[in-house]
């Protein structure tokens, strides 16, 4: 068809895109050699066309990334050059130049050579200093140039390039990973690491990579006498590290790194990684590494990652849009809600800034509560006296509902508090999973773990009246792409996670039969579907240690069961559609964050949540008396919220 129209641009613009489709599928040289011959053709016809210089430069880098021989590889990058020349303003085009370069430094063996390839990476990324991939390739070359430098000052010379580079692209995983390996390369040359250590700690701030965190815990096993500023470890980076490695953790060298890594201990004697949600590992680590039991250990590390799977796959997530989170509650809490005893003696402005309680799981309505997990897992009852140190608060997402105004709405005289979607953070990514002890000190760890939620305990009407390497990079074909991720700083720590309801909970069944769930609205078909996967795993390995009575290791199962023993009910209340935060506080004389209600004639725990409560609106229950009482304070206190009285007919 060309030959026929070869005055035809747009046909020979086809017939080049068919070329580039074409040379991807080809292995052989000779074939990719004829294939830019004919395109090389076409290209003199049409040297004004932009696009169709594109397409060339595309057929020769695919060619260049076949061929072995260095005289090749580099008559191939002159030829680019030579297109590049006329298109200078063209940064694809640039870019395939790059590539090929890469390409050329990878299998040239003089170190003068690679910095003349170098040298010309780097006037192309002079030209265009905002783009990421060129720099990428820059980086590549100059790493491809460390590998031969014996001499301390060339290499530092190297390093401060690449460095410059990664301040402009401190995001970038693979131009990070780059620096780290040059970086490798002078400790190999040097007897004092620590100041290169540091420079890999500074990387590990803006990028959580497997490979650089590799690099990090293998120079420090080799040289155990580091003395590291604790200050500068980057613990929430290394903590989605070890997200990462607990993920795919089947992966034996992922494993194995995350054994290592738990277990690595620097010159002062602290562990590398501390107070995070993976401390819990470190007992297991240590007393598994004295008797000598990988197996078990294996199964426990494979038993957290589940539950914590499960605590995500229940975490309220960013697409679950359109929801309403209600607490149902009397209509006393509302006006201890609204109380402006505080404002008036600080003077300050008018506004709600009553707080929210959760209360010690001990006080729940359900006689079930937190034994569900253990029913269908198979496991040993908790004691009903046993005193739980979680603290809930409930939401449905029921917002004007008979069930619920008969049940926690104070027999319809109470109110239905619709809050704010703000009130609360969504889980965005498997590290907002947190572990009930991630930090040591009592009070960290309430501040810190703030989790996810319950409706009113139906109590007395005064209860809640008082609430305030060094090897060349391989061809550019076989490089994986940068992953991503932006660090988004959360205003809230208080999560919110669904309550699942499981099905023939009581039923006489096989041992052996699949746990099954009830899809509410608050899931997907195919969450469920995955929940129940999740929790069927877990099931079979916990099966699979049943007959192991070792006191450590069923300690261990049961304080990774706790993580999950409240976000469990039976389907007899699915018709709730709850929403819980859950808060870990330890039940110690000194943890300050607790607190007593007495207004009941008994003294009952809670916990405050950290900021003043975010009211939406106001719903009425069916028996509320004289609303119209009320909602004067509420127009003071926030023009915002809205309000209106249940119409449902309640007897």
């Amino acid at each position: 068809m060309f030959e026929l129209f070869e005055h035809s641009e747009r046909i020979a613009l086809h017939y080049t895109m068919a070329l580039v489709n074409l040379s991807f599928e080809q292995e052989n040289v000779e074939e990719l050699l004829n294939t830019a011959n004919e395109i090389r053709q076409i290209f003199k016809l049409f040297k004004h066309s932009e696009d169709i210089a594109l397409h060339y430069t595309m057929v020769l880098f695919n060619l260049a990334v076949k061929q072995e021989n260095v005289e090749e590889l580099l008559n191939t990058a002159n030829e680019i050059r030579q297109i590049f020349e006329l298109f200078k303003h063209s940064e694809d085009i640039a870019l395939h130049y790059a590539m090929a370069l890469v390409n050329l430094s990878a299998k040239q063996e003089n170190v003068e050579e690679r910095l003349n390839t170098a040298n010309k990476v780097e006037q192309i990324f002079k030209l265009f200093k905002h783009s990421e991939d060129i720099a990428l390739r820059y980086t590549m070359v100059l790493f491809n140039s460390s590998v031969d430098q014996e001499e301390g000052e060339e290499l530092l010379n190297t390093i401060n390039k690449i460095e410059q580079i990664f301040e402009l692209f401190k995001y970038s995983e693979d131009i990070a990973l780059r620096y780290a390996k040059t970086l490798v390369n002078l400790s190999n040359l040097q007897d004092d690491i620590e100041d290169i250590v540091n420079k890999i700690l500074d990387i590990l701030k803006n990028v959580s990579s497997v490979e650089i965190f590799n690099i990090l815990v293998d120079m420090l096993q080799n040289n155990p006498a580091i003395k590291l500023d604790t200050d500068k470890i980057p613990t929430t980076s290394l903590t989605k590290i070890l997200d990462k490695l607990c993920l795919n953790s089947n992966i034996d060298t992922d494993r194995e790194l995350l054994i290592r890594a738990l277990n690595l201990k620097l010159g002062s004697d602290r562990k590398l990684v501390l107070n995070t949600k993976y401390d819990i590992l470190n007992g297991w680590i240590e007393y598994y590494k004295e008797v000598k039991d990988k197996d078990k250990l294996n199964q426990l590390i494979d038993i957290y990652r589940i539950v914590q799977e499960i605590k995500f796959k229940l975490g309220l997530k960013e697409d679950n849009k359109e929801l309403q989170f209600g607490h149902y509650t009397k209509g006393s809490t509302l006006q201890v809600m609204l109380d402006q005893e505080e404002n008036e003696k600080k003077k300050n402005t008018f506004s709600v800034s009553g707080k929210t309680r959760l209360y010690n799981a001990n006080y729940m309505n359900d006689p079930e509560e937190g034994i569900v997990i253990e029913k269908i897992l198979g496991l040993d009852r908790r004691d009903i006296l046993e005193p739980s140190s979680w603290f809930l608060m409930s939401f449905t997402s029921k917002t004007d509902d008979l069930a619920m105004w008969s049940q926690y709405g104070d027999d319809a005289k109470g109110v239905c508090l619709v809050l704010r979607e703000d009130d609360f953070s969504r889980f965005t990514s498997f590290n907002d999973v947190s572990w009930r002890k991630e930090a040591i000190p009592i009070v960290e760890t309430v501040n810190t773990i703030e989790s996810t939620l319950l409706y009113d305990l139906k109590s007395s009407p005064n209860e809640l009246n008082n609430i305030k390497p060094t090897i060349a990079i391989k061809d550019e074909e076989k490089r994986s792409k940068s992953e991503k991720k932006e660090n988004v700083p959360k205003g809230n720590s208080d999560y919110l996670y669904r309550i699942a309801y499981v099905k023939n909970i009581d039923k006489d069944k096989d041992i052996d039969e699949d746990i099954e769930l009830e899809q509410t609205e608050l899931f997907s078909k195919s969450e469920i579907e995955d929940l129940a996967k999740m929790l069927n795993s877990l099931k079979k390995k916990l099966d699979s240690g049943s007959k192991v009575k070792e006191e450590n290791y069923q300690n261990a199962i049961s304080e990774c069961i706790e993580e999950i023993r409240y976000l469990f009910k039976s389907v007899d209340y699915k018709y709730e559609n709850e929403l819980r935060i859950l808060r870990y506080a330890n039940l110690d004389p000194s943890n300050k964050e607790i607190k007593i209600d007495k207004t009941s004639g008994v003294g009952k725990l809670y916990v405050e949540r950290k900021n003043s409560i975010q009211i939406g609106e106001v719903i009425f229950g069916p028996k509320f008396p004289n609303p119209e009482y009320v909602t004067p304070l509420l127009k003071l206190l926030d023009g915002n919220i809205d309000y209106k009285k249940s119409t449902i007919k309640f007897r």
